[in-house]
């Protein structure tokens, strides 16, 4: 079958939903598939573009945007995307030589699959896989004009997501968050989590030898760092430790706008104690994984509905353990606490933080990283397959809904 993804993020992006895409794409041509991707040129972490003639066997990747300047303010940036992606779908859709049997966008964002929905046949099959409830981001921002944005950005959700034959969803919660708030029918929704995106579990590589010592304790962050990683308090709490805790030292792996100001702001001064490093190539993920002693799985409270961390599933595959900072009830605490794969903490108070994590920082080594990955297996497997997201986009295709037109 003829499958065209929508997304801007994609190959050769190294983390996040550009990550995530490659793999579905490089998946979806492994089962015998004719892929099509409409994508950016690079630009996440950054939000720099960077012309890319990268390529990817079996995927025919249509590139745009690498004229656009993307604005500080986060807010601009997302609407720019918005909008200009939208046109250059809607462009690039009409100069396909043969209409595709499978339509996948990946939200967000939204707004080009609003406008492209009212202009493909009603034979196209239409599976949405949603990364982020911008809806939920939406309300946590005040004032009128805040007010506007959040009223759109649920009206451009509700009519994407109302419009596909089939939606796939990270996590159980932002599901049930979607079909409650979007009134959703729930035969086309369905819970699929992000799937592990290594090659391998082993350490392979002496790259980041000099970077995470041996003998120390290496408290590590990597990946992107937004605003739902609550970023500030993520370096105040790591700070805390590495300067309060015997033999620990703490590292950010990062980059994008937040990244820089945090680095900016305090790389250099005395009481800084966290180090700062550049996002890790993926040929040494497994070498970052193998050297770190814990790993932080940080989530600014009112936002697990949203988005589960993509992460989640590569760091149970490596066996590293998990220090998760999330509200109580949240999906990536429930997920943590289910494998027996680490600690979770339920406040983000830098002081009880620091407090936690020095009482559980003897149970989170307890285990061997090679015996963790060993128990862990079966539900790694279980929970967070590409096969089961790869079967789940083609029933969609045999088995649409009754009433889909």
């Amino acid at each position: 079958m003829k499958v065209l993804l929508l997304s801007p993020f994609f190959f050769p992006e190294q983390i996040s939903t550009g990550k995530y895409n490659t793999y579905l794409a490089e998946a979806l041509v492994a089962a015998g598939h004719d892929v099509t991707v409409f994508a950016s040129h690079p630009i996440y972490p950054n939000w720099v573009a960077e012309i890319s003639n990268a390529t990817l066997p079996g995927v025919n990747i249509i590139r745009g945007g690498g004229w656009i300047n993307y604005p500080r303010s986060a807010m601009l940036r997302r609407a720019i995307l918005e909008i200009w992606y939208a046109g250059f779908a809607l462009t690039n859709y009409f100069k396909l030589q043969s209409r595709p049997d499978i339509v996948i966008p990946i939200f967000p964002p939204s707004l080009f699959f609003m406008l492209l929905d009212w202009l493909m046949p009603r034979s196209v099959c239409r599976v949405g896989i949603v990364h982020d409830l911008q809806g939920v981001y939406a309300t946590r921002m005040s004032g009128r004009i805040s007010r506007l944005i959040n009223g759109a950005i649920h009206y451009v959700e509700k009519k994407c997501f109302s419009a596909c034959s089939r939606l796939i969803f990270s996590s159980a919660s932002m599901a049930n968050r979607a079909i409650i708030e979007y009134q959703l029918n729930t035969e086309i929704c369905t819970v699929c989590y992000p799937f592990v995106a290594i090659q391998s579990a082993v350490q392979d590589g002496v790259a980041l030898a000099n970077v995470l010592l041996p003998d120390t304790f290496n408290v590590v962050y990597s990946g992107a760092l937004g605003e739902k990683q609550n970023p500030d308090s993520l370096f105040a709490f790591m700070n805390e430790i590495a300067g309060a805790q015997s033999n620990v030292t703490c590292h950010i792996f990062s980059a994008g706008p937040l990244f820089e100001r945090l680095r900016l702001d305090n790389q250099g001064s005395a009481k800084c104690k966290v180090q700062f490093h550049d996002l890790v190539p993926a040929e040494h993920l497994t070498e970052l994984y193998a050297r770190s002693d814990v790993q932080i799985i940080p989530q600014a409270f009112d936002t697990s509905e949203g988005s589960l961390p993509s992460k989640l599933p590569n760091l149970l595959a490596a066996g590293v353990p998990v220090f998760a900072i999330c509200e109580p009830g949240s999906e990536l605490g429930i997920l943590v606490t289910e494998a027996s794969a680490g600690e979770v903490a339920y406040t983000w108070d830098v002081a009880e933080l620091a407090g936690l994590f020095e009482s559980y920082r003897p149970t989170l080594v307890a285990e061997s990283k090679s015996d963790r990955r060993i128990r862990l297996q079966a539900f790694v497997k279980s929970k967070f397959s590409i096969d089961s997201l790869i079967e789940n986009v083609l029933v969609a295709t045999r088995n649409k809904p009754k009433g889909d037109n």
